[in-house]
């Protein structure tokens, strides 16, 4: 009779050069919109004004803050979004990774049986890898490579990909168990 086997994990992405680009990207994009819709709208409303529309010119003046508040409220959000951590889950063979966006929002990246991967190895095994190379890459590590950052090659979702991991000792330990030998291949 086997007994349940249970083990989860947090990995804090590292805030590197691309987070950091993305962010600047956002903050452009978000003021570039609100440069756009702000003359356009105030155009307008100066327009009204001018033509003695009070009512209207009011409506346009309105109507530029509330879009330039939505163009700033979307903006803040993807920003902290840029802010991951990733958590494993290992139980009884199957393996789940969420993603959760700035410590409240949580979406579920993969789910799949241990016993289903082609491989995992660790990420410096170029020999068992190597075949692996041209598979598209999904990475939920901390962005840094560790002693327990590997690699796993599986079917999700209809597409074969790489997966990146930094599973610790314990989960490891009880994929092993669900691994063949000829699949994991442990850094020495």
């Amino acid at each position: 009779m086997r007994s349940d086997v249970y083990k989860e994990q947090l990995v804090k992405k590292i805030f590197d050069q691309r987070d950091r680009s993305r962010r600047i990207y956002i903050i452009g994009i978000a003021i570039a919109a609100a440069l756009f819709i702000w003359q356009i709208c105030m155009d307008s409303a100066s327009a009204a004004f001018a033509e003695g529309n009070d009512k209207m010119g009011y409506a346009f003046t309105l109507l530029t803050v509330i879009i330039v508040g939505i163009d700033i409220y979307i903006a803040v959000k993807k920003i902290k979004e840029i802010n991951r951590e990733f958590e494993y889950a290992y139980t009884n063979g199957f393996f789940d990774i969420d993603v959760i966006m700035n410590r409240s929002k949580r979406k579920k990246v993969f789910e799949g049986n241990v016993s289903e991967f082609e491989i995992m190895a660790h990420i410096d095994d170029k020999e068992h890898l190597a075949i692996y190379e041209n598979l598209p890459v999904a990475d939920f590590s901390s962005g840094e490579t560790l002693g327990n950052t590997y690699v796993f090659v599986t079917t999700y979702k209809g597409k074969r990909k790489r997966f990146i991991v930094e599973p610790r000792e314990d989960i490891l330990m009880a994929m092993r168990k669900d691994l063949t030998p000829r699949r994991m291949f442990l850094k020495k």
